[in-house]
Formats: C-alpha cells, structure tokens, sequence
C-alpha cells in the first residue's frame, strides 16, 4: 500500500496530465466495467459489446438515461452503478477545470505569463525611484502618443500594481501615465527564463535599477549578474547600437567591472557620485537646484541630437542663433564622441549631428539665419568687452551628516573649491573613527586634498547646543581651540542619513524628516544671528553679509510639498533627478556623455552667473537674448536661460531653460540670473 501511495504521489507530482488521465481512466474502466455486465446479465438485449458499450456510456455521461433501462434486475443495477461512478466522473471534470481556470487566473494576477512586446523599455527590480522613472519614460512617451513598459520584479505583481495606483491616485503630484502602459511581471531578473517571459532581448532599453536592501558592494554585485544575464540571453544585445541597458550602480569604484562585461551597451549611472556632485554644486549656488530639475526631466527642455543638413559648413558660433526653439549645446561626430561647449569657430562637419535643448524632438527647426552676430565682435578686443572680476576668496563648508561615500564627495568637493577653503564635518561619529570610515575598509585609499583643510566636529545636526558649539577636534578627540559659527559658512550641505540608503522607503522618509528638522533649526539659528548683526553694526558703513541658504538632499518626492510649506529653499530632489537621468539615458544612450560633463569638474558644468558679466547696464540694458548668448561666446559660456530679478524660480520656469521669444529684445536690470554651460567657474 505505502509503495502505491509513493507512486502515486509521484505520479501526480511529476506529470502535469495525470488528472485528465485518471479522469479517462475511470470513465473507460466504467464504460467496459458496465458493458461487461449488461452483456452478461442481459444478453438478450445487447447481441454485441459494441451496443452494450454505448448504453454503459450514456449511463456516465447522462444520469437520466436509466429511466430507459430494461426492468429486469441486472439491468437496473448496473445501470444505478454506472451513473453513480459517471457523477463522480462529472465532479471530477468539474474539479479540474475549477482548478486549471483557478490557476490560470491566478497566473495572470501573479504575473507569470509571458510578455509579447517588442521596442518598449524594460525595467528591472523595484526600489524607491521606480515611480519616477516610470513618470519620466510616459512625458518621454507622450509625443508618441504613448508607449509600453514592462516591470520585472521580485516583488508581487499586485503590490506593485497597488503602488502604482496609489501614486496615479494621490493628491500631491499624482502620476500620469500619459497613455503608456505599464505591464507587471514577477520574477527574478537575473534568470534567463524570467528575461525570456518579459520579452527582454526584443526591448528597445533596459533600465537595471539596483534591488533594495542590499548594501552598496552586494548591490552591485548583483548588477554585475544582471548584465551577464542579459549578454547570455542575446550575444548579440546591444551590438546594432540601438539597443542598450542602463545600469543603476552604487559605488565608483565598481564601474570599470561593468565596462570591463560589456563596454558595447552598458550605460551606467553611479548614484551616489551623481547624488554628490548634484549636491555640491548646489550648495556653493542653490538656485542651481531648480535649473538642474528643470533640465534633467522630460517635462520643459530636454537633451536631443539631430541632424541638420542645411547647416553643414557653420560654427559653432553661427549655429548659436539658427533655432528659435532650442538651444545649441554641441556636436556629435560620426564616431559617437560629444564635444560639449566647443571653440566658436569649431565648424559642423557632414555626418555629424547637432546637441541640442528642445521641448521634443520634432519642436525646433532651423531659421532663416539672418540675425546678425554684432554682439559678439568685441571678441579679442579687452577694451570693450564687458569686466568681469572671477577671483574666488578660500571658502568654509559645512557637511552635516555622514554618507558612506563620504572619501569620494569630499575628493570631488576638493576639485571644486579654491585653495585654502575649509570643509568642517558635523556628525556623530567621533573624531578618532573618522579617519577608518573614510578608508571604508580598506577599499578608499587615503584622502590626499589639494584645495581642502578639514575640520572635526562631534555633534547632531537636529541638536541646536550642537549647532552653537561648532568646534574643531583632533583625532583624539580634544578641542583644538578653533571654532566657527553657522553665519560664518559659505555653504551648509545636509546630507541623507547612511541608514536610509538600505531602507527602502520607510528610511527615506525617516532620512527626510531629519533633513527636514536640521533645515529649520539652521536657517532660524542663522537668521537670528544675521538679525543681531544688522542690530549690532546698524552703524557701520560695511554691509553685513546675509546667510547662506542651507541645501539639503531629499529622497523622497512627497517631502518637497513640507519644505515648500516651511519656506525651505536649498533642497536637491536626489532620487528624483537620478530617475530623471536614468530615462533620459535610456531614451538616447550618448545624453550619459553629456550629462556626465555637465556633473563633473572636468568639462562644461552648469553655472548661474550675473547678468552684469555681459551687459554693462549703465552702457547698453537693451538687447535679445541671442544678443547675450553671442557676447558669452567670448568666455566660451553657452547661455541656455535666464531668470528676471522680479520672479522667482517657479515663476520663471519657461525662461530658466530654452526661453522662447529668443530674437526679442529686453530690459535686462541688476538682479538678472544667467543660466550657462562653463568651463570655468
């Protein structure tokens, strides 16, 4: 008996028809069980098998059929048997088709069926930019009229769906799909079967986000993993140049292994170097922040190549004023190589296409080309070029909190600042720890500043006793006697909590409400020493320096709604604008090169200057845009926006990138904001 029940246990265990063959099996045993006795018991009747076969059928099948059987006995019997055996056969069939609809249904809520997609965007795990990226793929969608992507996760196909959902029903800042479909699927997306079922090797971009919970070398261990998986799905992904993966990593040190895998289609944003360099380019100029989100997503302006035949031939300069509703940022050679912000009489060559900012694609066109280029002609003439004093005094920065990457934003900061600046770290760490954490393991080599003195501080940045006692401490933790005040710093820089980077959402909003709290006791602290200070030397002829504007990095979206509500003005939607870059790469790989150089101290970054820089107000305040844009030219500057003095950056969001009415002149006045691509600061 126990060697029965085994095989049958493995039967069914093993062989997915083994209900439809025991629904056969006893109907046939049935069928020849009763022929056998009809033909026995009544062989008057049924002269063959064949008859008595048919009748023992419709037994089974039809319990009303033994109203017609004969009125003997054996007749009556057997066919009482049968069509008590052929309604067991009835309620098994039931059975199995219950249960094979039953599991096809829950198939498809789970998200175990197969995507037949081609040329949409793939998105690989979930984590706390997945909604904005999605946002981001349905503005780039839009134009099109809408689009489809498919989500890939080891997440639950209805808890996705669910959040989803919550984020298209919230009241602050609903998400709007725009006509994209968006397809779940659960599944690991580092195995081949699971990239098969989403239709991956047919996908136009595949955007690899890292999963959550894992710590920053884990993370991207498994990213490594997931580009393999991809190359092993099709040797061939990515080789026609038109299909590529973005990759989502964690740790600097960790892209040369992705390049090393797959240098052919692998574009790979690192997010905390992204995160820190956003980060300390808005806290020396915080109104950066809001020039930065407006470039970086699909919603205003955005990065476009193009090719242009009719200007074949032209300079860079010339090209400057050939598009009314964009902005000419570069070239792109025939090789793939970008050339950002190049020489003014760098010639667009046949087979090259034009960098440009535009609304869309299909949202600019060239003009007639009969502005004259007289703003620029004081070109190599000093004496009538506007002055422009660029000398940087030594500047104090002040980084409240600890990242794990701390060594790398503190090495990128030292490329930014001028020399002899000071960098003060508050956080809670003690001072002779600091030293080991900045090595992170052994895997950092030691910092070695050129432009940085840095100062230690032990303290909490949500503690106002704290933030009174700024003093600096050795490694053993003494006080060296030197010590600052908030008002004295340049630039205050909020880091997110460490914790909240393994979170998920839940630290990202905890991560938030410290950031939220450190913002308000700053900005009071330093508000009411500005006001004691104006009290104090009411008399004296200097003027007293105001506050910088704390910046602090926000992950989540929602917060930003609470700093607007307590009038925080120096905040970086991190996430935000990572998720903003990452569909943009995904859109067109190369905008990786670009946006790479506008984030770096290397190449061209973005800069808002003075309007006094290129106007001599007290000379000439009346002239275009393009009219500005030419005399930037003369510092190798390209103009992409402004802001008037009159409005605030909300307000001026049509003019901070790719303002319209370009040929136009205005008053420009003293308090206008020039947005420029530089290579100097």
């Amino acid at each position: 008996v126990d060697l029965i029940d085994y095989r049958l246990d493995y039967f069914f265990s093993t062989n997915e028809w083994a209900k439809v063959i025991l629904l056969f099996g006893l109907s046939y045993v049935l069928v020849v069980f009763g022929a056998g006795l009809l033909v026995i018991g009544d062989s008057d009747d049924y002269d063959t098998i064949s008859e008595a076969a048919w009748t023992s059928w419709t037994y089974v099948v039809d319990p009303g059929a033994q109203a017609d059987a004969p009125s003997e006995l054996i007749p009556r019997a057997v066919s009482l048997f049968v069509t008590l055996g052929g309604l067991l056969v009835f309620a098994l069939l039931i059975g199995i088709v219950g249960e094979s609809i039953g599991e096809k249904i829950e198939d498809l809520k789970t998200g175990k069926s197969r995507v037949f997609e081609s040329d949409h965007t793939l998105m690989l795990n979930w984590n706390d930019k997945s909604i904005a990226v999605i946002q981001q793929i349905a503005l780039a969608n839009e134009s099109e009229g809408g689009g489809v992507m498919v989500v890939l996760s080891q997440l639950e196909k209805e808890e996705m769906e669910e959040r989803l959902e919550n984020a298209i029903n919230t009241k602050e800042n609903p998400l709007d799909l725009m006509g994209t479909e968006v397809v779940f699927r659960q599944g690991n997306p580092i195995l081949e079967n699971d990239l098969k079922k989403v239709s991956a090797n047919t996908a136009r971009a595949v955007i690899a986000l890292t999963p959550p919970d894992f710590d920053s070398d884990e993370a991207d261990a498994n990213m490594l993993r997931q580009v393999l998986a991809l190359k092993a799905l099709d040797e061939d992904f990515g080789s026609d140049g038109e299909r590529h993966v973005v990759v989502e990593l964690q740790d600097v040190d960790n892209k040369e292994l992705i390049k090393m895998v797959a240098p052919d289609f692998a574009e790979i944003i690192v997010n905390h170097d992204m995160i820190g360099r956003l980060m300390l380019q808005c806290a020396r100029t915080p109104e950066l922040a809001y020039v930065l989100d407006s470039m970086m997503g699909f919603e205003g302006s955005e990065f476009y190549f193009d090719t242009w035949p009719e200007l074949y031939g032209k300079t860079f300069k010339e090209i400057t004023v050939r598009f009314d509703e964009a902005i000419p940022v570069g070239f792109r050679s025939e090789d793939g190589d970008v050339r950002v912000n190049p020489l003014d009489d760098d010639v667009y060559q046949e087979g090259e296409e034009i960098l440009v900012l535009a609304e869309d694609d299909d949202s600019y066109e060239p003009n007639d080309g009969t502005y004259p280029l007289t703003a620029g002609d004081c070109i190599g003439n000093e004496e009538e070029c506007p002055i422009y004093d660029a000398v940087r005094p030594p500047e104090k920065i002040l980084f409240c909190g600890w990242r794990r990457d701390m060594s790398d934003l503190i090495s990128q900061l030292d490329e930014f600042v001028p020399a002899g600046s000071e960098l003060w770290l508050l956080n809670k760490i003690p001072a002779n720890m600091r030293e080991e954490r900045l090595l992170d393991g052994g895997n950092k080599a030691k910092l070695k500043l050129k432009n940085i003195i840095m100062k230690n501080v032990v303290g909490d940045q949500i503690i106002r006793r704290d933030l009174k006692r700024i003093w600096d401490t050795n490694a053993q933790g003494e006080y060296t006697g030197e010590k600052v005040t908030l008002d004295q710093f340049d630039s205050i820089l909020i880091l997110s909590d460490e914790t909240a980077m393994k979170s998920g959402e839940k630290g990202s909003t905890s991560s938030d409400s410290r950031s939220l709290a450190a913002v308000l006791i700053i900005q009071d602290m330093m508000e009411k020493m500005y006001q004691l200070k104006k009290r104090k030397f009411a008399s004296s002829p200097e003027p007293i320096k105001p506050p910088c504007v704390p910046v602090s990095e926000i992950l989540d979206t929602r917060t930003k709604s609470l700093l607007n509500v307590a009038n925080c003005k120096g905040y970086v939607l991190s996430n935000q604008i990572v998720s903003s870059v990452m569909a943009q790469v995904a859109e067109e790989k190369d905008i990786n090169v670009v946006l790479s150089e506008l984030f770096s101290s290397d190449g061209s970054e973005t800069y808002i200057r003075p309007v006094e820089k290129f106007v001599d107000l007290d000379e000439e305040d009346t002239m275009s845009f393009w009219d500005v844009a030419l005399k930037a030219r003369q510092y190798r500057e390209v103009v992409v926006g402004y802001k008037p003095a009159d409005l605030d950056y909300d307000d001026a969001e049509e003019l901070i990138i790719n303002p319209p009415n370009k040929s136009v002149p205005r008053r420009w006045k003293e308090g206008d904001k020039i947005v420029v691509f530089s290579l100097e600061d």
